[in-house]
Protein backbone atom coordinates (compact mmCIF):
# COMPACT_ATOMS: atom_id res chain seq x y z
CA UNK A 1 0.00 0.00 0.00
CA UNK A 2 2.84 2.37 0.87
CA UNK A 3 4.42 1.68 -2.54
CA UNK A 4 1.12 2.56 -4.26
CA UNK A 5 0.90 5.76 -2.20
CA UNK A 6 4.45 6.75 -3.22
CA UNK A 7 3.61 6.07 -6.85
CA UNK A 8 0.54 8.32 -6.72
CA UNK A 9 2.54 11.12 -5.09
CA UNK A 10 5.15 10.78 -7.84
CA UNK A 11 2.49 11.06 -10.54
CA UNK A 12 0.99 14.16 -8.91
CA UNK A 13 4.43 15.82 -8.67
CA UNK A 14 5.07 15.06 -12.34
CA UNK A 15 1.70 16.55 -13.28
CA UNK A 16 2.03 19.62 -11.04
CA UNK A 17 3.51 21.94 -13.71
CA UNK A 18 0.66 21.07 -16.07
CA UNK A 19 -1.87 21.72 -13.31
CA UNK A 20 -0.27 25.04 -12.38
CA UNK A 21 -0.16 26.25 -15.94
CA UNK A 22 -3.26 24.53 -17.30
CA UNK A 23 -4.63 27.87 -18.45
CA UNK A 24 -3.38 27.19 -21.95
CA UNK A 25 -3.77 29.58 -24.89
CA UNK A 26 -7.08 28.01 -25.80
CA UNK A 27 -8.62 28.65 -22.39
CA UNK A 28 -7.97 32.38 -22.14
CA UNK A 29 -11.32 34.22 -22.45
CA UNK A 30 -12.20 35.32 -25.98
CA UNK A 31 -10.37 34.15 -29.03
CA UNK A 32 -7.45 31.80 -28.51
CA UNK A 33 -3.73 32.39 -28.88
CA UNK A 34 -3.92 30.26 -32.01
CA UNK A 35 -6.20 32.85 -33.58
CA UNK A 36 -3.82 35.74 -32.89
CA UNK A 37 -0.81 33.64 -33.85
CA UNK A 38 -2.29 33.78 -37.34
CA UNK A 39 -1.28 37.46 -37.46
CA UNK A 40 2.38 36.40 -37.39
CA UNK A 41 2.73 35.44 -41.04
CA UNK A 42 5.67 34.26 -43.09
CA UNK A 43 4.76 36.84 -45.75
CA UNK A 44 5.00 39.83 -43.40
CA UNK A 45 8.16 38.53 -41.74
CA UNK A 46 9.77 38.43 -45.17
CA UNK A 47 8.47 41.88 -46.13
CA UNK A 48 9.87 43.54 -43.02
CA UNK A 49 13.20 41.73 -43.23
CA UNK A 50 13.71 42.67 -46.87
CA UNK A 51 13.48 46.30 -45.78
CA UNK A 52 15.56 46.24 -42.59
CA UNK A 53 18.31 44.04 -44.05
CA UNK A 54 18.57 45.93 -47.33
CA UNK A 55 21.65 47.90 -48.37
CA UNK A 56 19.65 51.11 -47.86
CA UNK A 57 19.87 50.54 -44.07
CA UNK A 58 23.67 50.50 -44.20
CA UNK A 59 24.11 47.61 -41.80
CA UNK A 60 22.25 49.38 -38.95
CA UNK A 61 25.44 50.32 -37.09
CA UNK A 62 24.70 51.69 -33.61
CA UNK A 63 24.37 55.47 -33.58
CA UNK A 64 24.67 55.74 -37.36
CA UNK A 65 22.00 56.73 -39.88
CA UNK A 66 21.13 53.14 -40.79
CA UNK A 67 20.27 52.36 -37.19
CA UNK A 68 18.19 55.53 -36.95
CA UNK A 69 16.32 54.51 -40.11
CA UNK A 70 15.61 51.11 -38.60
CA UNK A 71 14.34 52.69 -35.37
CA UNK A 72 11.97 54.89 -37.35
CA UNK A 73 10.76 51.93 -39.41
CA UNK A 74 10.01 49.90 -36.27
CA UNK A 75 8.31 52.88 -34.64
CA UNK A 76 6.04 53.29 -37.67
CA UNK A 77 5.18 49.60 -37.48
CA UNK A 78 4.15 50.01 -33.83
CA UNK A 79 2.03 53.03 -34.73
CA UNK A 80 0.31 51.24 -37.61
CA UNK A 81 -0.33 48.27 -35.30
CA UNK A 82 -2.27 50.55 -32.96
CA UNK A 83 0.32 50.55 -30.16
CA UNK A 84 0.34 53.94 -28.39
CA UNK A 85 3.51 55.68 -27.17
CA UNK A 86 4.45 55.34 -23.52
CA UNK A 87 3.19 58.29 -21.51
CA UNK A 88 3.81 59.23 -17.89
CA UNK A 89 7.07 57.30 -17.69
CA UNK A 90 8.25 56.58 -14.13
CA UNK A 91 10.27 59.30 -12.46
CA UNK A 92 13.96 59.07 -13.22
CA UNK A 93 13.51 57.42 -16.63
CA UNK A 94 13.68 59.14 -19.98
CA UNK A 95 11.15 58.08 -22.61
CA UNK A 96 10.55 59.99 -25.81
CA UNK A 97 7.36 58.55 -27.25
CA UNK A 98 8.42 55.19 -28.67
CA UNK A 99 12.10 55.59 -27.78
CA UNK A 100 14.30 55.09 -24.76
CA UNK A 101 17.35 57.16 -25.75
CA UNK A 102 20.77 56.51 -24.25
CA UNK A 103 24.20 58.03 -24.63
CA UNK A 104 27.32 56.08 -25.53
CA UNK A 105 31.02 56.80 -25.71
CA UNK A 106 32.43 55.77 -29.07
CA UNK A 107 36.11 54.88 -29.20
CA UNK A 108 37.79 54.41 -32.56
CA UNK A 109 39.62 51.09 -32.72
CA UNK A 110 43.36 51.05 -33.28
CA UNK A 111 44.25 53.92 -30.99
CA UNK A 112 46.91 51.88 -29.15
CA UNK A 113 50.30 50.91 -30.59
CA UNK A 114 53.64 49.77 -29.19
CA UNK A 115 56.96 51.28 -30.23
CA UNK A 116 60.29 49.52 -29.71
CA UNK A 117 63.46 51.11 -31.04
CA UNK A 118 62.52 52.00 -34.63
CA UNK A 119 59.61 49.57 -34.88
CA UNK A 120 55.90 50.35 -34.38
CA UNK A 121 53.52 47.47 -33.65
CA UNK A 122 49.98 48.17 -34.88
CA UNK A 123 46.40 47.04 -34.33
CA UNK A 124 45.27 44.16 -36.59
CA UNK A 125 48.88 43.55 -37.61
CA UNK A 126 51.07 42.62 -34.66
CA UNK A 127 48.46 43.60 -32.04
CA UNK A 128 44.85 42.68 -31.32
CA UNK A 129 42.71 44.02 -28.47
CA UNK A 130 39.07 44.28 -27.51
CA UNK A 131 39.03 47.35 -25.30
CA UNK A 132 41.05 50.55 -25.14
CA UNK A 133 41.39 51.78 -21.59
CA UNK A 134 44.90 53.26 -21.96
CA UNK A 135 44.52 57.01 -22.51
CA UNK A 136 48.14 58.22 -22.39
CA UNK A 137 51.59 56.97 -23.41
CA UNK A 138 53.23 54.57 -21.03
CA UNK A 139 56.92 53.70 -20.88
CA UNK A 140 57.42 50.06 -19.90
CA UNK A 141 60.70 49.00 -18.30
CA UNK A 142 59.65 45.71 -16.75
CA UNK A 143 57.01 42.99 -17.08
CA UNK A 144 55.56 40.64 -14.50
CA UNK A 145 55.76 37.12 -15.94
CA UNK A 146 52.47 35.25 -15.40
CA UNK A 147 53.24 32.02 -17.27
CA UNK A 148 50.25 30.34 -18.90
CA UNK A 149 47.85 31.89 -16.39
CA UNK A 150 47.26 28.67 -14.44
CA UNK A 151 49.20 29.96 -11.40
CA UNK A 152 48.13 33.56 -11.75
CA UNK A 153 46.32 33.47 -8.40
CA UNK A 154 49.64 33.05 -6.62
CA UNK A 155 50.92 36.43 -7.80
CA UNK A 156 50.42 39.39 -5.49
CA UNK A 157 51.65 42.97 -5.28
CA UNK A 158 51.80 43.75 -9.00
CA UNK A 159 49.57 46.83 -8.73
CA UNK A 160 49.98 49.19 -11.66
CA UNK A 161 52.38 46.91 -13.51
CA UNK A 162 52.31 45.28 -16.95
CA UNK A 163 51.78 41.51 -17.00
CA UNK A 164 52.93 38.98 -19.60
CA UNK A 165 51.13 35.69 -20.22
CA UNK A 166 50.81 33.06 -22.93
CA UNK A 167 47.56 32.73 -24.85
CA UNK A 168 45.06 30.29 -23.27
CA UNK A 169 45.07 27.00 -25.13
CA UNK A 170 41.82 26.91 -27.10
CA UNK A 171 41.39 26.17 -30.80
CA UNK A 172 38.14 28.00 -31.50
CA UNK A 173 38.74 31.76 -31.96
CA UNK A 174 35.28 32.57 -30.63
CA UNK A 175 35.76 30.35 -27.55
CA UNK A 176 39.00 32.25 -27.04
CA UNK A 177 36.94 35.33 -26.16
CA UNK A 178 35.56 33.55 -23.10
CA UNK A 179 38.99 32.20 -22.12
CA UNK A 180 40.53 35.67 -22.36
CA UNK A 181 37.73 37.12 -20.28
CA UNK A 182 38.45 34.60 -17.53
CA UNK A 183 42.17 35.29 -17.81
CA UNK A 184 41.56 39.03 -17.47
CA UNK A 185 39.44 38.52 -14.36
CA UNK A 186 42.18 36.39 -12.81
CA UNK A 187 44.86 38.93 -13.71
CA UNK A 188 42.93 41.67 -11.92
CA UNK A 189 43.66 39.83 -8.69
CA UNK A 190 47.38 40.41 -9.20
CA UNK A 191 46.94 44.17 -9.51
CA UNK A 192 48.32 44.47 -13.04
CA UNK A 193 46.45 47.02 -15.15
CA UNK A 194 47.90 46.04 -18.54
CA UNK A 195 48.13 42.43 -19.70
CA UNK A 196 50.16 41.42 -22.77
CA UNK A 197 49.09 38.04 -24.14
CA UNK A 198 51.46 36.42 -26.62
CA UNK A 199 49.96 34.35 -29.45
CA UNK A 200 51.47 32.36 -32.30
CA UNK A 201 48.33 32.60 -34.46
CA UNK A 202 47.79 36.32 -34.85
CA UNK A 203 47.03 36.04 -38.57
CA UNK A 204 44.26 33.51 -37.93
CA UNK A 205 42.74 35.58 -35.12
CA UNK A 206 42.73 38.75 -37.20
CA UNK A 207 41.01 36.89 -40.02
CA UNK A 208 38.38 35.31 -37.76
CA UNK A 209 37.55 38.11 -35.33
CA UNK A 210 39.33 41.20 -36.71
CA UNK A 211 36.22 42.54 -38.43
CA UNK A 212 34.34 42.19 -35.15
CA UNK A 213 36.68 44.50 -33.25
CA UNK A 214 37.73 46.90 -36.00
CA UNK A 215 36.06 50.22 -36.76
CA UNK A 216 34.72 51.63 -33.53
CA UNK A 217 33.70 50.31 -30.15
CA UNK A 218 31.21 51.80 -27.77
CA UNK A 219 30.46 51.73 -24.08
CA UNK A 220 28.06 53.30 -21.65
CA UNK A 221 29.61 56.30 -19.91
CA UNK A 222 30.55 55.98 -16.26
CA UNK A 223 28.72 58.52 -14.12
CA UNK A 224 30.82 61.60 -13.61
CA UNK A 225 33.66 60.53 -15.90
CA UNK A 226 35.45 62.94 -18.19
CA UNK A 227 35.01 62.48 -21.93
CA UNK A 228 38.38 60.79 -22.23
CA UNK A 229 37.67 58.56 -19.22
CA UNK A 230 37.41 54.82 -19.14
CA UNK A 231 39.82 52.79 -17.08
CA UNK A 232 39.85 49.12 -16.30
CA UNK A 233 42.33 46.52 -17.41
CA UNK A 234 43.91 46.79 -20.85
CA UNK A 235 44.51 43.43 -22.54
CA UNK A 236 46.63 43.30 -25.72
CA UNK A 237 47.37 40.19 -27.78
CA UNK A 238 50.86 40.41 -29.29
CA UNK A 239 52.16 38.17 -32.10
CA UNK A 240 54.88 35.72 -31.09
CA UNK A 241 57.52 37.26 -33.36
CA UNK A 242 56.76 40.79 -32.16
CA UNK A 243 56.89 39.69 -28.53
CA UNK A 244 60.27 38.04 -29.06
CA UNK A 245 61.56 41.36 -30.43
CA UNK A 246 60.21 43.21 -27.39
CA UNK A 247 61.89 40.71 -25.08
CA UNK A 248 65.21 40.98 -26.92
CA UNK A 249 67.58 38.24 -25.77
CA UNK A 250 64.86 36.65 -23.64
CA UNK A 251 62.35 35.23 -26.18
CA UNK A 252 59.09 33.86 -24.85
CA UNK A 253 60.12 30.21 -25.16
CA UNK A 254 63.01 30.81 -22.74
CA UNK A 255 60.77 32.48 -20.18
CA UNK A 256 58.94 29.23 -19.51
CA UNK A 257 61.74 28.37 -17.09
CA UNK A 258 61.18 31.55 -15.07
CA UNK A 259 59.12 31.58 -11.92
CA UNK A 260 55.60 32.96 -12.21
CA UNK A 261 55.61 36.40 -10.64
CA UNK A 262 59.23 37.15 -11.56
CA UNK A 263 60.29 40.34 -13.33
CA UNK A 264 61.42 40.60 -16.95
CA UNK A 265 63.35 43.73 -17.94
CA UNK A 266 62.26 45.40 -21.23
CA UNK A 267 62.26 48.80 -22.86
CA UNK A 268 59.31 49.90 -25.02
CA UNK A 269 56.43 52.39 -25.04
CA UNK A 270 52.71 51.70 -25.23
CA UNK A 271 51.24 54.65 -27.09
CA UNK A 272 47.65 55.91 -27.07
CA UNK A 273 45.76 58.43 -29.18
CA UNK A 274 42.60 60.27 -28.16
CA UNK A 275 39.66 58.67 -29.92
CA UNK A 276 36.42 59.23 -27.99
CA UNK A 277 33.22 61.00 -28.95
CA UNK A 278 29.59 60.90 -27.84
CA UNK A 279 26.94 58.89 -29.69
CA UNK A 280 23.19 58.76 -29.13
CA UNK A 281 21.21 55.58 -29.71
CA UNK A 282 17.79 54.31 -28.67
CA UNK A 283 15.76 51.26 -27.71
CA UNK A 284 12.34 51.16 -29.40
CA UNK A 285 9.29 50.60 -27.20
CA UNK A 286 6.12 48.76 -28.09
CA UNK A 287 4.04 48.64 -24.91
CA UNK A 288 0.77 46.70 -24.71
CA UNK A 289 -0.85 47.38 -21.33
CA UNK A 290 -2.36 44.42 -19.53
CA UNK A 291 -5.70 44.13 -17.79
CA UNK A 292 -6.09 42.85 -14.22
CA UNK A 293 -2.37 42.12 -13.78
CA UNK A 294 -1.09 45.13 -15.71
CA UNK A 295 1.55 46.05 -13.11
CA UNK A 296 3.40 42.85 -13.94
CA UNK A 297 5.40 42.76 -17.17
CA UNK A 298 6.74 40.42 -19.85
CA UNK A 299 9.63 41.90 -21.86
CA UNK A 300 10.34 40.56 -25.35
CA UNK A 301 13.65 41.66 -26.91
CA UNK A 302 15.79 41.36 -30.02
CA UNK A 303 18.60 43.63 -31.15
CA UNK A 304 17.98 45.58 -34.32
CA UNK A 305 21.51 46.93 -34.73
CA UNK A 306 24.29 45.25 -36.70
CA UNK A 307 27.89 46.15 -37.61
CA UNK A 308 27.42 48.62 -40.44
CA UNK A 309 29.65 49.07 -43.47
CA UNK A 310 33.28 47.97 -43.65
CA UNK A 311 35.62 48.47 -46.60
CA UNK A 312 32.67 49.49 -48.74
CA UNK A 313 30.68 46.31 -48.01
CA UNK A 314 27.33 46.41 -46.23
CA UNK A 315 26.92 43.91 -43.41
CA UNK A 316 23.15 43.46 -43.74
CA UNK A 317 22.66 41.25 -40.68
CA UNK A 318 19.60 39.48 -42.06
CA UNK A 319 19.85 36.67 -39.54
CA UNK A 320 21.86 38.62 -36.94
CA UNK A 321 19.50 39.95 -35.81
CA UNK A 322 17.09 41.04 -38.49
CA UNK A 323 15.35 37.69 -37.99
CA UNK A 324 14.71 38.33 -34.31
CA UNK A 325 13.71 41.94 -34.92
CA UNK A 326 10.98 41.15 -37.44
CA UNK A 327 9.76 38.30 -35.24
CA UNK A 328 9.11 40.56 -32.25
CA UNK A 329 7.61 43.24 -34.48
CA UNK A 330 4.97 40.73 -35.57
CA UNK A 331 4.52 39.43 -32.01
CA UNK A 332 3.80 43.01 -30.94
CA UNK A 333 1.22 43.32 -33.68
CA UNK A 334 -0.46 40.10 -32.58
CA UNK A 335 -0.75 41.24 -28.96
CA UNK A 336 -2.00 44.66 -30.09
CA UNK A 337 -4.71 43.03 -32.21
CA UNK A 338 -5.74 40.87 -29.25
CA UNK A 339 -6.04 43.92 -27.02
CA UNK A 340 -8.04 45.80 -29.65
CA UNK A 341 -10.48 42.88 -29.82
CA UNK A 342 -10.88 42.75 -26.05
CA UNK A 343 -8.66 39.68 -25.64
CA UNK A 344 -5.56 41.51 -24.52
CA UNK A 345 -3.02 40.06 -22.10
CA UNK A 346 -3.64 40.11 -18.37
CA UNK A 347 -0.03 41.14 -17.73
CA UNK A 348 1.52 43.98 -19.68
CA UNK A 349 3.87 43.17 -22.54
CA UNK A 350 6.83 45.33 -23.56
CA UNK A 351 8.20 44.49 -26.99
CA UNK A 352 11.57 46.20 -27.08
CA UNK A 353 13.94 46.05 -30.06
CA UNK A 354 17.26 47.14 -28.53
CA UNK A 355 20.33 48.77 -30.02
CA UNK A 356 24.01 48.50 -29.16
CA UNK A 357 24.07 44.71 -28.82
CA UNK A 358 26.95 44.34 -31.25
CA UNK A 359 28.90 46.87 -29.17
CA UNK A 360 28.56 44.85 -25.97
CA UNK A 361 24.84 44.36 -25.09
CA UNK A 362 24.66 48.09 -24.38
CA UNK A 363 20.99 48.88 -25.08
CA UNK A 364 19.71 46.08 -22.89
CA UNK A 365 22.29 46.90 -20.25
CA UNK A 366 21.10 50.50 -20.23
CA UNK A 367 17.51 49.36 -19.79
CA UNK A 368 18.49 47.01 -16.95
CA UNK A 369 20.17 49.94 -15.17
CA UNK A 370 17.38 52.42 -16.03
CA UNK A 371 14.25 50.26 -16.32
CA UNK A 372 11.10 51.99 -17.47
CA UNK A 373 9.08 49.49 -15.45
CA UNK A 374 10.38 48.05 -12.16
CA UNK A 375 12.49 44.93 -12.59
CA UNK A 376 10.87 43.43 -9.51
CA UNK A 377 7.58 43.51 -11.46
CA UNK A 378 9.19 42.03 -14.58
CA UNK A 379 8.11 38.40 -14.74
CA UNK A 380 10.33 37.22 -17.60
CA UNK A 381 12.37 38.23 -20.61
CA UNK A 382 12.11 36.37 -23.91
CA UNK A 383 15.01 37.27 -26.16
CA UNK A 384 15.57 36.34 -29.80
CA UNK A 385 18.96 36.56 -31.47
CA UNK A 386 19.31 34.76 -34.84
CA UNK A 387 16.41 32.39 -35.61
CA UNK A 388 16.44 32.45 -39.40
CA UNK A 389 18.93 29.74 -40.38
CA UNK A 390 20.09 26.17 -39.76
CA UNK A 391 23.51 25.40 -38.31
CA UNK A 392 25.76 22.53 -39.35
CA UNK A 393 24.68 20.41 -36.39
CA UNK A 394 21.11 20.26 -37.74
CA UNK A 395 21.54 19.80 -41.49
CA UNK A 396 18.70 17.53 -42.60
CA UNK A 397 17.23 17.43 -39.10
CA UNK A 398 13.68 18.21 -38.00
CA UNK A 399 12.78 21.87 -37.31
CA UNK A 400 14.50 22.95 -34.10
CA UNK A 401 15.53 25.90 -32.00
CA UNK A 402 18.19 26.22 -29.30
CA UNK A 403 16.79 27.12 -25.88
CA UNK A 404 19.27 28.80 -23.57
CA UNK A 405 18.67 29.83 -19.96
CA UNK A 406 15.07 28.67 -19.56
CA UNK A 407 15.77 26.80 -16.31
CA UNK A 408 18.60 28.94 -14.90
CA UNK A 409 16.36 31.13 -12.74
CA UNK A 410 12.88 29.62 -12.97
CA UNK A 411 11.82 26.01 -13.38
CA UNK A 412 8.32 27.33 -14.15
CA UNK A 413 9.62 29.28 -17.15
CA UNK A 414 11.18 26.12 -18.54
CA UNK A 415 7.89 24.24 -18.12
CA UNK A 416 5.83 26.99 -19.74
CA UNK A 417 8.11 27.18 -22.77
CA UNK A 418 7.90 23.42 -23.26
CA UNK A 419 4.12 23.50 -22.81
CA UNK A 420 3.81 26.29 -25.38
CA UNK A 421 5.90 24.28 -27.82
CA UNK A 422 3.90 21.11 -27.27
CA UNK A 423 0.59 22.89 -27.81
CA UNK A 424 1.71 24.81 -30.91
CA UNK A 425 4.87 24.50 -32.99
CA UNK A 426 6.28 21.17 -31.75
CA UNK A 427 9.84 22.16 -32.59
CA UNK A 428 12.78 20.11 -31.40
CA UNK A 429 14.04 22.08 -28.39
CA UNK A 430 17.82 21.74 -28.32
CA UNK A 431 19.42 22.49 -24.93
CA UNK A 432 23.04 21.92 -26.02
CA UNK A 433 24.10 25.51 -25.35
CA UNK A 434 22.22 25.65 -22.06
CA UNK A 435 25.03 23.58 -20.54
CA UNK A 436 26.76 25.68 -17.88
CA UNK A 437 30.08 24.43 -19.26
CA UNK A 438 29.31 25.51 -22.83
CA UNK A 439 32.66 26.82 -24.13
CA UNK A 440 30.84 29.27 -26.42
CA UNK A 441 29.26 30.95 -23.37
CA UNK A 442 26.18 31.88 -25.40
CA UNK A 443 24.23 32.40 -22.18
CA UNK A 444 26.32 35.51 -21.57
CA UNK A 445 26.40 36.80 -25.15
CA UNK A 446 22.96 38.19 -25.90
CA UNK A 447 20.58 40.73 -24.42
CA UNK A 448 18.67 38.35 -22.14
CA UNK A 449 21.72 38.21 -19.89
CA UNK A 450 21.23 41.80 -18.73
CA UNK A 451 17.84 40.75 -17.38
CA UNK A 452 19.09 37.47 -15.94
CA UNK A 453 21.93 39.15 -14.07
CA UNK A 454 19.28 41.28 -12.34
CA UNK A 455 17.27 38.22 -11.33
CA UNK A 456 14.68 38.26 -14.14
CA UNK A 457 14.10 34.76 -15.60
CA UNK A 458 14.99 34.74 -19.28
CA UNK A 459 15.06 32.55 -22.39
CA UNK A 460 17.41 33.06 -25.32
CA UNK A 461 16.02 31.63 -28.60
CA UNK A 462 18.76 30.89 -31.13
CA UNK A 463 19.28 28.78 -34.25
CA UNK A 464 23.07 28.63 -34.13
CA UNK A 465 26.13 30.10 -35.81
CA UNK A 466 26.67 29.61 -39.54
CA UNK A 467 29.33 30.48 -42.11
CA UNK A 468 27.75 33.90 -42.77
CA UNK A 469 27.86 35.00 -39.13
CA UNK A 470 29.23 38.57 -39.03
CA UNK A 471 29.95 38.47 -42.74
CA UNK A 472 28.52 40.65 -45.54
CA UNK A 473 26.98 37.44 -46.89
CA UNK A 474 24.37 37.35 -44.06
CA UNK A 475 21.63 38.37 -46.48
CA UNK A 476 17.88 37.88 -46.84
CA UNK A 477 18.16 35.27 -49.58
CA UNK A 478 19.78 32.88 -47.06
CA UNK A 479 16.87 33.08 -44.58
CA UNK A 480 14.68 29.99 -44.16
CA UNK A 481 11.39 31.78 -43.67
CA UNK A 482 9.41 28.68 -42.74
CA UNK A 483 11.74 28.07 -39.79
CA UNK A 484 11.80 31.76 -38.87
CA UNK A 485 8.00 31.67 -38.80
CA UNK A 486 7.81 28.54 -36.61
CA UNK A 487 10.32 29.88 -34.11
CA UNK A 488 8.57 33.25 -33.91
CA UNK A 489 5.32 31.42 -33.14
CA UNK A 490 6.95 29.53 -30.27
CA UNK A 491 8.03 32.83 -28.69
CA UNK A 492 4.54 34.26 -29.16
CA UNK A 493 2.83 31.26 -27.54
CA UNK A 494 5.27 31.28 -24.64
CA UNK A 495 4.68 35.01 -24.12
CA UNK A 496 0.92 34.46 -24.29
CA UNK A 497 1.06 31.87 -21.55
CA UNK A 498 3.34 34.00 -19.37
CA UNK A 499 1.04 36.99 -19.80
CA UNK A 500 -2.15 35.10 -18.96
CA UNK A 501 -1.44 32.47 -16.30
CA UNK A 502 -3.06 33.05 -12.92
CA UNK A 503 0.12 32.67 -10.92
CA UNK A 504 3.36 34.48 -11.66
CA UNK A 505 6.24 32.10 -12.36
CA UNK A 506 8.50 31.41 -9.39
CA UNK A 507 12.16 32.39 -9.25
CA UNK A 508 13.88 29.34 -7.77
CA UNK A 509 17.35 29.54 -9.32
CA UNK A 510 20.46 31.46 -8.36
CA UNK A 511 21.54 34.65 -10.09
CA UNK A 512 25.04 34.31 -11.56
Amino acid sequence: MERVREHLIGVLVALLPSILFSQSPATVPGRSAEHYAGIVTEVELRQHLEVLASDAYQGRDTGKEGQKMAARYIREHFISSGIPPIENAPKGTVVEGYYQPFELIEEISGSISITHKETELLFLKELLYFNESIKEDRSVKELVYLGDGSSIGDVQGAVGKVGLVKEPGTKDPMALMGALRKLGESAKGTGVDVLLVTTDRMEELVEKVGHYVSGSRMRLPVKGEAMEGGGGMQMILVSQDAMDDLLGKKPMRKLTRKKVGSTVMVDFVIRAKASANKVLSENVLGFIEGSDKKDELIVITAHYDHIGVENGEVYNGADDDGSGTVAIMMIAKAFAEAKKAGDGPRRSVLVMPVSGEEKGLLGSRYYSEHPIFPLENTVANLNIDMIGRTDSAHNGANPYVYIIGSDRLSSDLHVINEQANESSTKLVLDYTFNDRKDPNRFYYRSDHYNFARKGVPAIFYFSGVHEDYHQPSDTVDKIQYDLLHQRALLVFHTAWLLANTEERIVVDGDVE
